[in-house]
This record gives structure tokens, sequence and C-alpha cells, in this order.
């Protein structure tokens, strides 16, 4: 079973870790792979990405491996006027299922936070892509390597 966990700002180590990753990270090549989430700036995140309402965000936590497997978020992007995802889940453990519960979990999370509308912009051909369609969202434009998927909550 999966929840979603909001980390205390000490286990953002765990973030730190999940961005270093090569496998884990390999869906973002075309924008530089690996995230540098250096510790200097963990302060100013945590202080909005957990106060700000615009802000969403959790570890992923698998109550039967006992851990956190990746994490989940949703912010405010100005340019699109929409609430923006974003779910990770470390590379090996994907293809199980956890994403797509994850996923569920952070569109439950959003409505109950009062959002109407979720969506994210991925490459047109990430394999995720398949997902985002399963659990009920649509394509809403494509341009470039890039397709924006929304859906109701």
């Amino acid at each position: 079973m999966i929840k979603l966990v909001q980390p205390q700002i000490e286990e953002l180590k765990y973030r730190k870790k999940l961005l270093k990753d090569p496998q884990t990270m390999a869906f973002n090549k075309n924008n530089g792979g690996t995230v540098d989430f250096n510790e200097k700036i963990w302060q100013p995140w945590y202080a909005l990405w957990m106060n700000d309402a615009k802000y969403y965000y959790a570890y992923i936590y698998d109550d039967i491996l006992k851990k956190y497997i990746g994490e989940v978020s949703y912010y405010f992007e100005e340019e699109y006027r929409e609430y923006v995802l974003n779910i990770i889940v470390e590379a090996k453990y994907r293809h199980l299922g956890k994403g797509k519960e994850a996923l569920e979990l952070l569109c439950q999370q959003a409505k109950e936070n009062g959002l109407r509308f979720l969506c994210d912009d991925i490459e047109i051909n990430n394999p995720a892509k398949n997902l985002f369609l399963d659990l009920g969202f649509k394509e809403v434009w494509a341009r470039e390597n890039i397709t924006m998927l929304k859906k109701r909550l």
C-alpha cells in the first residue's frame, strides 16, 4: 500500500538522492538529467513548498517496503495558468503499479485541497503518458516535443 507523506526538512536528503540518481532521472535527459538539490536551498525551498497553498509536495511511502520510493508534487504554473504536477518514482520501483497508486492519491489530495484540474507537461515519447491517459487525463495540446495532459478532478 502506498501513502503520501509530507517530509520534515531533515528528510530532504531523500529528495537529493532521488534527483541525483541517473537511472531515476533518465526521463529528464533533454533537460540535463540529474538535478543538484543542494542543502543551501533546502530552507527556502521547504518554506515555500510546505507553506504556500499554490504548492504541494510529498514523498511516496510504501507501507510494505517501509521506505520512500519517490515523490509527488504540484504547483501553480503562471505560464500555463494551471496547476502542474510532478511524479518521480525510483527506477527500481517502476512498472509495479506504485506510480499509478501515487498519482491517484495526488489527484485525490489536489481535489481535497480545492483544485478542479491537474495537468502535466511531459515529453511526447515519455512512457508515463499511458499511465496518465489510463487515469483519465486528456491531451489538451502538443508542441515541439511536449504534450500537456489535463484531468478534471
